[in-house]
This record gives structure tokens, C-alpha cells and sequence, in this order.
């Protein structure tokens, strides 16, 4: 199996893609001290690399003009989106609502017939179609169970490469500051209304 980064550094075209690998969770600031945050060394690595500038933000010295989230389609990849996003909006809102951010979706499922591979991004997706394919289905458990070439069709080539883009509302500012907030109570509230616990998703 690829290294995460491995496989997206291999799969890229390193002219138009830059690549930041972070260690683990990142600190989230939206519930932690001025202090802790300002000396979280993956937070300061993310500023730098998109030359971020705390309470300075200029969109034209910016390095990357967008930042697509790219991890494993599980709920810690899902989290982390959560935490980067957070960071972004802690230190340049900016960036968010000029919907520079977005997500770089990975196959779930690849389905393999002789040559050809067909990508579903979704169990929605994959669920929709399994009566009707034929071939081999293989399931993604992460980034590290792809091919270079499979990474790099799937996710760099304009024919199959899906990037969501985050459109911060007002709606949604309000939901993000509920779940990573240092409030409990209405996070507590959002997971019993809406996660099934009967469900094993991974």
C-alpha cells in the first residue's frame, strides 16, 4: 500500500498542486486557548504555506488561490476537514466566504472491468449502480489504498476529479461554531438528531 502523500505526490501535476501533509489532527481553535493555539506547530505550518497572515489577510499575497481538504472518506477524515476548515475561518474568514476552500473527494469504491475502472465517490453512488455493474469492486478503506495511476485518474484528471466547494452562509458559519465550539450542548444536540447509532459505517 501508498503512503497517503506518497500517493497523492505521485498522482499530481506538481506545476499546478502543491501538497501539505499534516501530522494527525490538527489543534482545533474554535475551543482552545489563545495560547495553545498560537504555539500548535501544524496551524503555523498551514499559515505559512498559504502565506496567511494573522488579522493581516490579503487575498493577492495569498501562494495557493484555492485549498482543496483531501482525506480518507471516513468520520476522522471527515474530522479533520472539519479542523482545517476551522482554522481557516479562525484566522481568515475571508478565504472562506471568497469560497476558497473545497474538498478533493477520493473514490470510495473503484470498479474494475478488464482495462476500464469506473469511480464512486459515495455509498449513495455505489449503491445506486451494484445491481447493474459487473466487474471487480474494490473498496477503499483511504488515500493509501489507491494506485498512483488510480489516484492520479481519479482525482487529477478533469473527466473524473470532484472538488466540492464550501459555501460559507450564514447557516452554515452558525453550524460550524455549534460543532467545533467550546460548547457542548448543542453538539451534543446535533449528533442524537441526526446520527444513527444502529448504523456501522466503517
Amino acid at each position: 500500500m501508498n503512503s497517503a502523500g506518497g500517493a497523492m505526490a505521485n498522482a499530481r501535476d506538481y506545476k499546478k498542486y502543491g501538497i501539505l501533509s499534516l501530522r494527525g489532527k490538527i489543534l482545533n481553535p474554535l475551543s482552545n486557548t489563545e495560547e495553545r493555539i498560537a504555539n500548535n506547530e501544524e496551524i503555523k505550518l498551514i499559515l505559512k504555506a498559504l502565506n496567511i497572515v494573522p488579522g493581516e489577510y490579503n487575498s493577492k499575497k495569498l501562494r495557493y488561490g484555492k485549498v482543496c481538504i483531501c482525506t480518507d472518506s471516513d468520520s476522522d477524515g471527515f474530522h479533520i476537514g472539519l479542523l482545517v476548515m476551522s482554522v481557516l475561518y479562525y484566522f481568515a474568514p475571508e478565504f472562506l466566504f471568497e469560497g476558497r476552500l473545497g474538498w478533493l473527494r477520493s473514490p470510495l469504491y473503484i470498479v474494475k472491468n478488464g482495462k476500464e475502472e469506473s469511480y464512486y465517490f459515495t455509498d449513495e453512488e455505489m449503491n445506486a449502480v451494484r445491481g447493474t455493474i459487473t466487474g471487480e469492486v474494490q473498496r477503499n478503506k483511504g488515500l493509501g489504498s489507491l494506485s498512483d495511476d488510480q489516484a492520479h485518474r481519479s482525482m487529477f484528471t478533469p473527466e473524473f476529479q470532484r472538488i466540492d466547494t464550501f459555501v460559507l452562509t450564514e447557516e452554515s458559519e452558525k453550524l460550524l461554531l455549534e460543532l467545533m465550539g467550546d460548547e457542548v450542548a448543542p453538539r451534543k444536540e446535533f449528533i442524537f438528531e441526526n446520527v444513527d447509532f444502529s448504523e456501522i459505517r466503517e
